[in-house]
């Protein structure tokens, strides 16, 4: 009985996966106002009535994506250990988080695509959820600052500024990565945080 309904629930999560993924593409093609219910179950191959079986509208889909997109990251982020044994060096870890939430962001392009259109949407409550998004991400990154002053890792600084410095920066790179998906030899992940940790910590003074 237990395999059962674990074999159920499962089926519920990937049919609930599909969705998403469906949503996701169709949202990152049309943008929310141009995407539709229809489109979605047409690009999930469901019918209408399965879709209403896991959302009620087109904004809940969309919410759910962003939800996910934000507890994915918050799964690739958490506090630098320093005084664990055997723990790398808190360099090496803040290298490993910050590569392992751009492949995260940049290797989902329809998620990249949808993330970018914040502001660009004329649709006002897309858009507003969009922004609280993007203010949920500059309050981790505020966080992790205040966190990094604390283990005297980073110079005392105003935190909310340099947090949106930095959001700016990554949207920036995000966007840039995602057009050079198609180019015949895009820039690596691996490089790409190089630079990006080399401007955040040091500038660009020589």
């Amino acid at each position: 009985m237990v395999s059962t309904l674990d074999a159920g629930e499962r089926a519920k999560q990937e049919r609930r996966r599909q969705i998403l993924s469906a949503a996701k593409a169709v949202f990152a093609e049309a943008g929310y106002h141009g995407a539709s219910i229809h489109a979605i179950i047409e690009r999930a191959q469901i019918a209408r009535g399965t879709f209403y079986l896991y959302f009620e509208s087109k904004a809940a889909v969309f919410d759910s994506i962003l939800d996910q997109a934000m507890a994915d990251l918050r799964g690739r982020l958490h506090r630098i250990e320093v005084d664990a044994p055997g723990a790398p060096p808190p360099q090496v870890q803040l290298r490993e988080q910050v590569v392992a939430t751009l492949e995260y962001v940049v290797n989902d392009r329809p998620l990249a695509t949808l993330l970018l259109s914040a502001g660009h949407t004329p649709d006002v409550d897309a858009s507003e959820r969009l922004e609280m998004f993007f203010t949920e991400v500059r309050d981790l990154l505020r966080r992790a600052l205040e966190t990094g002053v604390d283990l005297g890792l980073v110079r005392r600084c105003p935190s909310e500024l340099v947090a949106s410095a930095l959001l700016g920066m990554i949207r920036g790179v995000i966007e840039l990565m995602v057009r050079q998906t198609d180019a015949a030899r895009p820039t690596p992940v691996d490089e790409v945080v190089t630079e990006m940790l080399q401007v955040a910590l040091r500038g660009v003074l020589a």
